[in-house]
């Protein structure tokens, strides 16, 4: 009875009665995503005023796809914890799952509050990177990746690759990247332990802050596949990236209608959700790589190392990103995740600080 109930804990992960310590890291693993995001919504709220652009828009249709998610990842996570019950056939499975959503409430407001609020500032603060700065870095980038993969990386990518695909490839990178995202951080903040959906949200919106906003101001570029509306001299190289995903893709692909929606971004003054081009780092890879970190020691590793590679190669097969953009990002994540468990170092949960985030010893 002692070992069933101690597997249906690690199952379920519920607790009748929080410490004080476990209540003061519930706070702390909410409090500095929130200090980071109301940190981007400032950002967004200062580049906006001065570039004059219009963020207005933005929050509704980012919190209402937020409430959306999390609703749907409770609904699934509710589920699977039932089902693991079942399987120990244990007692009063519906109050241990209101005594694990009650202990666990304030966490659901990362992917329902400070998530879609940091988006939201994140956005608007890229949207105005064109009109504070322009976008001047896209030979410098271009030429980075020359010298280290020896061609134009869209070349190499679609080489390998092929354009039978590239529908598939296309749906992968926009509607799997995004479903993932949103779906992987709702998840992560419902199941994993307090500490370490703290050390997950702090890496991953630091990396967008830091790298998404700030290094993308100060080193900004289109990408290749928009970097020839700008700097025309770049036509030559990067044209061809453009004819072939026009002459592969229908005109209502999603990739398709993703890049017009991106580039009616620098045409007017207004932010919209998923708006704003910014090449330089990619926060494709820069969320991908925060995955691989939160995988370690867990059967997710394989998985999200082989999305990160995928996510990798079409980043540059689409031309909207160099792949030194994705190197840079990694980098980037690599250090806020460990500035994150550094914060973390001292919290007490019974596991030390280096598992993953779904082990259970």
């Amino acid at each position: 009875m002692a070992s069933t109930s101690a597997e249906l804990g690690s199952i379920v992960g519920y607790s009748r009665d929080a410490s004080s310590g476990e209540r003061a890291l519930l706070m702390k693993a909410v409090a500095l995503p929130a200090v980071i995001s109301a940190a981007m919504l400032a950002a967004g709220a200062i580049t906006c005023g001065i570039a004059h652009v219009d963020m207005t828009r933005l929050f509704l249709p980012y919190l209402s796809i937020s409430f959306g998610v999390t609703v749907a990842a409770v609904l699934v996570s509710v589920f699977c914890w039932v089902a693991a019950m079942a399987r120990v056939r244990a007692d009063a499975p519906v109050q241990k799952v209101i005594s694990r959503i009650r202990s666990r409430a304030l966490l659901f407001l990362l992917p329902f509050v400070v998530l879609p609020l940091f988006l939201a500032g994140y956005t608007a603060a890229k949207t105005a990177i064109p009109f504070l700065v322009g976008f001047g870095w896209d030979g410098f980038w271009a030429q980075a990746d020359r010298l280290i993969f020896r061609e134009d990386v869209w070349r190499i990518a679609e080489s390998w690759l092929g354009v039978g695909w590239m529908p598939f490839y296309s749906w992968f990178y926009t509607v799997v990247w995004g479903g993932a995202f949103m779906g992987t951080t709702a998840l992560i903040a419902i199941n994993a332990k307090p500490r370490r959906v703290g050390v997950f949200y702090t890496a991953m919106l630091l990396t967008w802050i830091l790298g998404g906003w700030l290094m993308a101001l100060i080193f900004s570029a289109a990408g290749p596949v928009f970097a020839p509306h700008f700097n025309p001299h770049l036509g030559k190289s990067f044209n061809g990236v453009a004819l072939a995903i026009a002459a592969n893709l229908p005109a209502d692909n999603s990739l398709r209608l993703t890049q017009k929606y991106l580039a009616a971004s620098v045409n007017g003054h207004t932010a919209f959700k998923g708006g704003g081009i910014s090449a330089m780092p990619s926060m494709h890879l820069g969320a991908a790589s925060i995955y691989i970190f939160a995988a370690r020691r867990t059967k997710w590793l394989i998985p999200a190392v082989l999305f990160w590679l995928m996510i990798f190669v079409l980043s540059g097969y689409f031309g909207y990103h160099y792949w030194v953009d994705g190197l840079a990002a990694a980098v980037i994540a690599w250090v806020c995740w460990c500035a994150s468990e550094l914060v973390f170092r001292s919290s007490r949960e019974g596991t030390p600080m280096g598992e993953g985030l779904f082990t259970s010893r």
